[in-house]
């Protein structure tokens, strides 16, 4: 009996090491990763815009130090379910990753249209820019105190802008004004330099805008900055507070950009993709074409710190869009 006991014992232990070199998924063909290519990374929205410029800088750096070629495929449209669908097809090896950035959540919450959650596995921050909190440089307002007491005192006498319904922009401002109290009135348009000239003509009293482009008509005496949407000042305008320095307790409207891939990813190839991308953001090269952007390089110390911030960002927006109450779908 007992020789019988050892034969079986040795048998299935020789199936079992036979299974994990014949299986792709094996621990050995992790390790190997990545063994072939190009590693495609989607990118959710059309070419020449700043989402897609990040990832081709990134992409760049990576493939030259991970001796790896990379593609950039952008698959606009059908708000980003277009994208996803793509990613849902792809082989959960590490070959297929995808730029995810907080735009795709409010129009997860928006339109309920996906769950990038339970479809990805967010790796990695790459960078990140905050937004500004705005008004008309003709206004009277000075400070966010100035802009809230004036809405309070005569509801329904300040407007908002934004891109569209359903956009993070929107969605930030409106729950910024359900807050505050400030029945603010929401103006949508068809691009930010819309809604940036009518702030600037004074046809809306704020805007969440990029830094960047805060930068540039500030420069030109158009908008005054009144604080900063972000945990943090920036550098940029070291004398403007932040929203909660100025007396107000608000989630952050920060631009950031991520990388994830397909879940069931093997959790040491994921890891292995954090730590080439926190290399690659931390190299001159990134630093000075991000800085060129706008962009602050940015990597997560952890896989799970990058799932957070997404869970973070899916509980503010979910709140925002039952306060707004939209029908979009």
């Amino acid at each position: 009996m007992k020789t019988f006991t050892d034969r079986r014992q040795f048998l299935a232990s020789m199936a079992a090491l036979g299974a994990g070199a014949l299986s792709p998924a094996g621990a050995w063909a992790q390790d190997a990763y990545p063994a072939k290519g190009p590693i495609k990374l989607i990118v959710p929205l059309p070419a020449g815009g700043a989402a897609d410029a990040s990832a081709r800088v990134l992409t760049y750096a990576l493939q030259n130090q991970m001796k790896q070629s990379f593609v950039v495929d952008n698959r606009p449209g059908g708000s980003f379910v277009i994208a996803m669908q793509a990613m849902a097809q792809a082989a959960a090896d590490g070959y297929t990753l995808m730029h995810i950035y907080p735009g795709m959540i409010a129009a997860q919450v928006a339109l309920k249209r996906f769950d990038m959650l339970k479809s990805l596995t967010p790796i990695s921050l790459i960078g990140s820019m905050p937004a500004v909190l705005v008004a008309p440089a003709s206004s009277p307002y000075k400070t966010v105190q100035d802009l809230v007491a004036a809405a309070r005192a005569k509801p329904g006498s300040v407007n908002y802008g934004s891109v569209g319904p359903g956009t993070i922009e929107h969605l930030w401002s409106s729950n910024f004004s359900k807050r505050h109290g400030l029945n603010a009135v929401h103006v949508p348009y068809k691009g930010m330099p819309d809604a940036t000239t009518a702030l600037i003509t004074g046809d809306i009293q704020y805007l969440g805008l990029a830094m960047a482009l805060t930068l540039q008509f500030v420069q030109k005496n158009m908008v005054r900055p009144l604080a900063v949407i972000d945990s943090q000042r920036h550098p940029s305008m070291p004398d403007v507070p932040t929203l909660k320095e100025a007396g107000f307790d608000d989630p952050p409207l920060v631009f950031w950009g991520g990388v994830a891939a397909p879940k069931g990813t093997p959790s040491t190839i994921v890891e292995k993709l954090r730590e080439q991308i926190a290399v690659a953001v931390a190299s001159d090269d990134v630093k000075t074409k991000f800085a060129g952007m706008g962009t602050t390089p940015l990597s997560s110390p952890t896989v799970q710190s990058f799932e957070n911030l997404v869970s973070k960002e899916l509980a503010w927006l979910t709140e925002a869009v039952k306060d707004a109450n939209l029908q979009l779908n």
